[in-house]
């Protein structure tokens, strides 16, 4: 691959694929939906990347989640994949957006008053979404069931029931086990009255918990990508995303120097900084300012001072190999774990992952 001046998210499509086979193996007889909402959570989809195309072609993929209405008719139609070779669910449900026949989406309604407004514009397949105790988005049982009589709905109609855990990060929360009991006892209650309808209960730390749910679907997101759902990156299955960017310059600097807006890191020996062009315009978050590290040259090199915007300086004085412009730096990926970066940064990979701005070029390879 030849160099390049920008910063770079390399896309590992078959670790993927593996990681597909993983959850797979956990999900049983379900079938495993990919969560692609968020540009598939920052890797890519909302072009024709292989991402889409991969999970399609090779995976077998036939359902999506994403989260919004307008979300799922992009993804549609950029993949170039009808409403009659996928279904791709929105999460957040339907708020009157526009219809497109043969690139149509399939809400998940949270609300009666979403059901209507699904009703009004012509109806057709879609799927309801319960609360089990997140108190985020869903109906209540009864609402549920009333569905028919308060907004109409033909009960065929419905081909999804979806609840969600609030603890799913979780895995020794009490609250876990609570909510899959509600979750089989109120799918006892509303196979009857839909009889389409298959349920789903785990994402990706759901999945990976084995519960003993008996539902026909599961929304993996996070864990696909290589991300630990419970933040620990121990757990985590196959990275998928390396985030890497170049050097721009190396300076030396001598004891009592500073770096970075403020001068926040001072040199307490001669040191080597090195200057990264990345910042957090593309997602390398101002949060990691004297806290990241970043692997360049065989080692993992501390930040030096404040994340600016477009470039980020790192501590080489201890990297065991010499370093140049043009080399790449890993802000992310083999050796700098995405949960363990955000350890550092007080928040979750997901946070991370999603955050790669738009001018971080995407390749992608197998």
């Amino acid at each position: 691959m030849t160099a390049s001046p920008l910063a770079r998210l390399t896309v590992d499509l078959a670790a993927m694929g593996r990681n597909f086979d993983a959850l797979q193996s956990h999900a049983g007889d379900a079938e495993v939906a990919p969560v692609l909402k968020a540009d598939a959570y920052g890797i890519g989809s909302q072009v024709r990347t292989p991402v889409t195309d991969y999970l399609y072609t090779h995976k077998n993929v036939r359902t999506i989640f994403v989260a919004t209405f307008a979300e799922a008719t992009s993804l549609m139609l950029t993949s170039g994949r009808s409403g009659q070779e996928i279904t791709v669910y929105a999460l957040n449900g339907y708020a009157g957006e526009p219809r497109r026949a043969e690139w149509e989406a399939t809400p998940v309604l949270s609300s009666p008053a979403q059901a209507r407004a699904w009703q009004e514009s012509g109806g057709g397949p879609c799927g309801i979404a319960l609360d089990i105790g997140m108190n985020r988005l869903g109906m209540s049982i009864d609402e549920a069931l009333a569905l028919p009589a308060s907004a109409g709905l033909d009960p065929h109609s419905i081909t999804l029931v979806v609840m969600h855990l609030s603890h799913a990060g979780e895995p020794a929360a009490k609250e876990n086990a609570a909510q899959a009991e509600l979750f089989a006892k109120w799918s006892g209650a509303l196979e009857a009255a839909y009889p389409q309808a298959r349920f789903s209960l785990s994402n990706s730390g759901g999945l990976m918990m084995d519960l003993p749910a008996a539902q026909q679907v599961v929304r993996p997101g996070y864990a696909l990508y290589g991300g630990a759902p419970d933040g620990n990156p121990d757990h985590a299955l196959e990275s998928v995303a390396s985030f890497t960017a170049p050097v721009i310059m190396t300076r030396e600097v001598t004891p009592g120097e500073t770096a970075g807006y403020g001068g926040t890191w001072t040199a307490k020996r001669p040191s080597r900084l090195a200057t990264i062009g990345a910042g957090y315009a593309d997602g390398y978050m101002r949060a990691l300012s004297n806290k990241g590290v970043v692997w360049l040259g065989g080692a993992e090199c501390p930040v030096a001072g404040i994340v600016s915007m477009d470039l980020v300086t790192i501590d080489i004085t201890d990297a065991p190999a010499p370093i140049s412009p043009g080399d790449r730096a890993e802000l992310f990926g083999e050796h700098i774990k995405l949960d363990r970066l955000a350890g550092l940064a007080d928040t979750i990979g997901y946070e991370l992952l999603t955050a790669v701005g738009n001018r971080v070029e995407r390749v992608y390879t197998m």
